[in-house]
């Protein structure tokens, strides 16, 4: 559609303006909005920025012609979905400013734990700082600053956070395969078959076996196979399915408006 074209020079200029005026006249409005009729408000821009989605993929496409594959409201789909990123876009930009807003007034109060805080910010710029100066001015320098704090020190960091996390990963798995019960028993010979079949000690365990005939399911890389394929598979599937109801239960709810603490204080 003509609206949805690029706009380049002046054209661009003037959307940016004009979509900064209108931004700041909708915020002014809701602003001046009583706050009885916010809610019921948010709640209908909910509902109908959510039916769009969901009659674009539902509504009849046209099978021939030059709007094959195409209804009416597939020409709005990529403005609004961009409009969407932008709005995401402000949400981040809005959750930084109130972060920095929390931790700088703690710094200047001197509450309880305002040496994290002082750490926090600090992190911060010198994780934007250099990306910033990498974007904008990639020469060598910003190249390698920004490198040696994201490469050098933020992965460093990361990869040190997950090996002392694999300690209580260990722990857990240790309480979890504790032999108590048949349900337990089962899991720990399950995992103890899964982690040998992986590796090549225990692959040499039973290397002697023949790789055909029913003896070489024995095998210890074919019955971590079995366990993972077989058993494994389709329970991971069973868990996607229930969360993907679950994800669907809760997206509706948010879109209706009925989930406690979206717009509402208490559950309609």
């Amino acid at each position: 559609m003509r609206y949805f074209n690029p706009l380049h020079g002046f054209a661009l200029l003037g959307a940016i303006v004009g979509s900064l005026v209108v931004g700041g006249l909708i915020f002014f409005g809701l602003s001046l909005t009583p706050s009885r009729a916010r809610k019921p408000l948010i709640a209908f821009i909910t509902f109908i920025s959510g039916a769009y989605f969901a009659l674009e993929f539902f509504i009849p496409v046209a099978a021939a012609g030059p709007t094959a594959g195409k209804n009416f409201w597939t020409p709005f789909f990529k403005p609004l979905s961009d409009a969407t990123t932008v709005l995401q876009a402000f949400a981040l930009g809005l959750g930084v400013y109130a972060l920095v807003s929390v931790h700088a007034r703690g710094v200047v109060r001197r509450r309880s734990g305002w040496g994290y805080s002082v750490l926090l910010l600090g992190s911060i710029l010198a994780m934007a700082i250099p990306s910033l100066l990498k974007s904008y001015h990639p020469n060598r320098y910003n190249i390698g600053v920004n490198d040696l704090v994201f490469k050098g020190a933020y992965n460093s960091l990361n990869s040190t956070m997950f090996s002392i996390v694999a300690f209580y990963i260990v722990s857990a798995a240790y309480r979890a395969f504790r032999i108590r019960s048949v349900e337990s028993s089962i899991l720990l010979v399950s995992a103890f078959i899964v982690m040998l079949g992986q590796v090549a000690v225990g692959q040499a365990l039973t290397s002697s076996l023949p790789n055909t005939g029913f003896i070489a399911n024995l095998r210890l890389e074919n019955a971590a196979n079995w366990i993972l394929t077989r058993v494994n598979s389709p329970a991971s599937l069973a868990v996607d399915f229930g969360l993907g109801i679950g994800g669907l239960a809760t997206a509706l709810r948010l879109w209706l408006s009925l989930e406690r603490g979206s717009y509402f204080d208490q559950e309609l």
